[in-house]
């Protein structure tokens, strides 16, 4: 308990003044299933808001850095329901996006792992040709970054690699009362950005694939989630008060 304390405590000595950055963040999405054969059974693509806050703890030896972030927006929908019918209709998302990143580093280069926790509700809206539904995402994982960051005076420059490593992903859907669990696929980033003074601009392409999931039964039937892919490009800006 002693040692926990004059950790806690050589965190907030060692952030100085607390100041806290505020990130708005526009993304141009787009959300895909396929089946076995790969043919595209849905897409989905818009732009989704996102409001999020993050702080750098600098710590002996290595830095913490948390993130917490409200996700929101609405994109079209062009494909079908799970009983296969045609539609054309809007999808409604909402959800929240928290990490722990803990760094390294070393001369121009740093490094980042941790952990990472998203929550996320998928909204297909009702339309004439049919009934909408609701799904419900979760998904655990680690991520892992490299990157290169420089100095000069006021201005900070720095481009990163990151894969992260699927620990569970979760997806209930409203109908069947059954939980579903897609299996890992491959998930990446990579980005860049530049600090002036007080303010950030960051530019990140995102790439998450998960495979088809073994079925998930109940008394109404049995559900899968196929094949899917998102693909996000993310512009962000933020400001260190």
């Amino acid at each position: 308990m002693k040692a926990s304390r004059l950790i806690f405590a050589g965190i907030l000595l060692s952030s100085g003044a607390f100041a806290v950055e505020f990130q708005y963040s526009l993304k141009s999405f787009v959300w895909e299933e396929f089946g076995d054969s790969g043919n595209k059974l849905l897409k989905e693509s818009g732009f989704l808001h996102e409001i999020g806050a993050t702080h750098k703890f600098e710590i002996p030896v290595l830095y913490l850095k948390p993130y917490i972030g409200v996700e929101i927006g609405s994109v079209k929908y062009d494909g079908a329901t799970w009983a296969g019918t045609p539609v054309e209709s809007d999808t409604n998302y909402w959800g929240v996006r928290t990490k722990i990143a803990i760094g390294k580093e070393l001369g121009i280069f740093y490094g980042e792992t941790g952990t990472g926790y998203d929550y996320w509700k998928r909204n297909i809206e009702t339309v004439d040709t049919a009934i909408g539904y609701t799904e419900t995402w979760s998904q655990w994982y680690i991520p892992v970054r490299a990157g290169i960051k420089t100095d000069m005076e006021d201005v900070e420059l720095w481009c990163f690699g990151e894969y992260r490593f699927n620990l569970e992903t979760k997806n209930q859907p409203s109908i069947g009362g059954i939980t579903i669990k897609p299996k890992s696929g491959l998930f990446f980033s990579v980005g860049g950005g530049v600090r002036v003074s007080r303010i950030t601009a960051e530019v990140v392409y995102s790439y998450d694939k998960w495979k088809k999931s073994d079925p998930a039964c109940s008394l109404s039937g049995c559900y899968l989630q196929p094949e899917s892919k998102r693909q996000v490009l993310q512009f962000t800006l933020g400001y260190q008060f």
